[in-house]
């Protein structure tokens, strides 16, 4: 294995092409000729500068069709804000929203926003199943890409009484007369201070934090989440000495909500907060493995200029994306694809066009959710309060994401999508056309250069030599001669109408990419 270097001052030579393919396949899901271009020639600056913009601000889900999604809301209204009808009313309307979702992210411009979304929202967790009302999801889903590249500080406080996460964490039934624990204790645990890593908080602590954050409770009328001053306990809340002794002064009344904003003050007064934070980010962007000299050099000064920045998180994506170790060759292909980075991905590489309106063709993203459900990633479900497994659970990490079932299916969907006929989204026919992505690459005749393009573009562990030779081959079909495949291009650009001429490059290239998506290094990120 290479030996990093565990610089985190800015990357001081130009970037080459392999370098801001790696920057753009750790920020995006799935990096295409338009990204490329788009970026092509771009400093790092300009780049992290583009990468560290907020996307505009999303439309809200707006009934486009009543007979598709919502008959209970007209068209043109949107549903997040339509009384509860029925559980198959909700049931459709979360469908909705995951498709949403999953079309936001196929459909990305270049920010990190959809990526920094997702990874909230393994981080800062609910599940739409558990909460069991679409509109409360709702409200989670967007405050998340709200505070996608913002202020972790401020996404804990206003996340603590968001309307989802009351209900998923029980903290609407947390009163003085019985007290609730769970939200407090994933709030340390899970949230905020992590695990380990010299976290001593204890069992009162956690209960003290119970009684700070009693009294709240949501309104399905209303969709508000409101403070009861009767339900709350207004008792003084003593915390350890892991929390320096700290005591927070019982109020009544209305003063009594303000014990929450003390208890996040409390909390985020601890460096470990900002390491936890900084070490979930390092293994969403860098790699998995966190080791001594990583958390020493790396994560420990990531997090000093998180608590400098007062806890805005762009200020650490742009230190930590610019800098010389992120850009180390330790890195490259070093992170198994999640599933969002591999099918979702695999639509942006070949450049798949998705459609942008929330309309009957746009059903096509509800298959997409589908699949990344069977591939173990069901957008809107982490299977626990922790997330997926594959950002915390050592030593597997984000092997995690293969086995036996998820592998096959993955060859699957991806062989589905190179075939004639391509795999067939509720009426829509989707499929990689092979002869229109490298017709965009300079000189696709030329079969060396088209090799070199295609993989370096679709892989981010270089291959083989002996591997380039067997791509060549197929190109070929089996001939020395290089023509043999310039030829054939060329029959085909000089008459794009030509059926036969066309069948001979498209059966090739088939072959030729099939080859390629099999590989593992086409897992890898």
């Amino acid at each position: 294995m290479i030996t990093p270097t565990y610089s985190l001052e800015p990357l001081k030579r130009q970037l080459n092409q392999e370098d801001r393919l790696h920057l753009l396949r750790r920020s995006f899901f799935g990096v295409g000729q338009r990204d490329v271009e788009f970026f092509q020639d771009k400093s790092l600056k300009q780049c992290l500068d583009i990468l560290l913009m907020s996307s505009p601000v999303a439309s809200p889900l707006v009934q486009e069709d009543s007979d598709v999604i919502d008959p209970l809301v007209p068209k043109g209204q949107v549903w997040a804000n339509a009384p509860y009808e029925s559980d198959l009313i909700n049931n459709r309307r979360g469908l909705m929203l995951k498709m949403d979702w999953v079309g936001a992210m196929l459909n990305r411009d270049h920010s990190l926003t959809e990526k920094m979304r997702l990874f909230w929202h393994t981080h800062f967790v609910t599940e739409m199943d558990v909460v069991k009302d679409s509109r409360y999801s709702y409200r989670y889903v967007f405050m998340l890409r709200d505070y996608a590249l913002g202020n972790y500080k401020k996404l804990i406080r206003e996340g603590t009484t968001n309307i989802a996460m009351l209900v998923y964490l029980n903290g609407n039934s947390n009163s003085k007369a019985a007290p609730n624990e769970n939200y407090a204790r994933e709030l340390m645990e899970l949230f905020t201070l992590g695990k380990g890593n010299a976290n001593n908080y204890t069992e009162d602590d956690v209960r003290a934090g119970a009684r700070v954050l009693s009294g709240w409770k949501d309104n399905k009328e209303s969709l508000h989440v409101n403070f009861y001053p009767e339900l709350h306990d207004t008792g003084d809340k003593q915390f350890s000495a892991f929390f320096e002794g700290h005591s927070i002064r019982g109020k009544s009344g209305e003063n009594g909500a303000g014990e929450l904003d003390e208890l996040i003050d409390m909390i985020f007064k601890k460096t470990e907060t900002a390491r936890f934070l900084c070490r979930n980010l390092y293994r969403w962007f860098v790699c998995p493995e966190v080791d001594q000299m990583i958390e020493e050099k790396v994560i420990q000064p990531l997090s000093l200029h998180l608590i400098a920045h007062d806890f805005e998180v762009r200020p650490v994506l742009e230190m930590l994306l610019g800098s010389e170790h992120f850009f180390d060759k330790a890195f490259r292909g070093c992170i198994v694809k999640s599933p969002a980075d591999f099918l979702l991905g695999a639509m942006q590489q070949f450049d798949v066009v998705a459609t942008s309106k929330l309309d009957k063709n746009h059903e096509s993203w509800l298959q997409y959710y589908f699949y990344l459900g069977d591939l173990s990633m069901d957008i809107g479900n982490p299977p626990s309060v922790a997330g997926w497994p594959a950002y915390y659970q050592a030593p597997k990490f984000h092997q995690w994401w293969i086995n036996s079932a998820t592998l096959s299916l993955r060859a699957k969907l991806l062989n589905g999508l190179s075939t004639d006929k391509g795999l067939n989204f509720n009426g829509t026919d989707i499929k990689f056309d092979f002869v229109w992505f490298v017709s965009r690459f300079e000189n696709p005749g030329d079969v060396n250069s088209l090799i070199s393009r295609c993989t370096e573009l679709l892989c981010a562990v270089k291959i083989s030599d002996v591997y380039k030779a067997s791509l060549k081959a197929i190109l070929l079909s089996g001939q020395q001669s290089e023509h043999y495949w310039t030829e054939a291009w060329d029959k085909y650009s000089k008459n794009s109408g030509d059926l036969a001429a066309r069948s001979v490059v498209e059966n090739r290239l088939r072959l030729f990419f099939k080859r390629i998506i099999e590989m593992p290094e086409f897992q890898m990120l």
